[in-house]
């Protein structure tokens, strides 16, 4: 990401992951991020079911007038993929806004969780479709690698961080405080060099 300006707003677009669900509002990844980077602001735009189209759609409503010294974070696709939505349609729609939003702002990718069997008693998804759902978000973030190596995003692979352990998860898809903590390391790691006063 080269910047004229430094760094200083960066919204956050996403579904619950984003949004913090499954701690307390203080706990999740983006709050604690703002306490780790108090010169720049964090806007946290995670809503809980959001599909990826939203997600997006939302974003590109917003980046008609981009703030000097701002950047969107986006990160989606869990749902999609928990509700069965055909995952080349996912691709399609990603790739082509992605490439459109990041010829207006500064864009950073999000690569979302696996999930663990905790899901399915807590109801998020099925027995059956358990290994197809992680199989599917692994395929996602494969995608996701690849577009921002393509456009020169930077990335943030939560993914690939992440500990397979219920220990971390409040419910099998989202993370307990715990997990929100591996995450904002995770994402300090890219944010630092991009917030770094010049």
């Amino acid at each position: 990401m080269n910047r004229r300006v430094p760094l200083r707003t960066v919204h956050c677009w996403g579904d619950s992951l984003t949004a913090g669900y499954g701690a307390a509002p203080s706990e999740g990844w983006t709050a604690r991020l703002a306490r780790r980077f108090p010169a720049a602001a964090f806007h946290n735009h995670g809503v809980c079911g959001a599909l990826f189209s939203d997600i997006l759609s939302a974003a590109e409503a917003s980046s008609l007038r981009p703030a000097e010294g701002s950047a969107f974070f986006l990160m989606g696709g869990t749902n999609d993929i928990l509700c069965g939505i055909r995952f080349e349609a996912l691709l399609a729609g990603a790739e082509r806004s992605i490439r459109a939003l990041s010829g207006t702002i500064p864009i950073l990718l999000g690569v979302p969780l696996l999930t663990t069997r905790a899901s399915i008693a807590a109801g998020w998804q099925m027995e059956w479709q358990y290994e197809r759902t992680n199989e599917t978000l692994r395929a996602w973030g494969d995608f996701l690698r690849g577009l921002a190596a393509d456009l020169s995003l930077p990335l943030i692979d939560f993914g690939a961080d992440f500990p397979a352990d219920d220990a971390y998860y409040a419910d099998g898809v989202h993370p307990n405080g715990r997990g929100y903590a591996i995450m904002a390391d995770t994402a300090a790691r890219v944010f630092a060099p991009l917030l770094e006063n010049e």
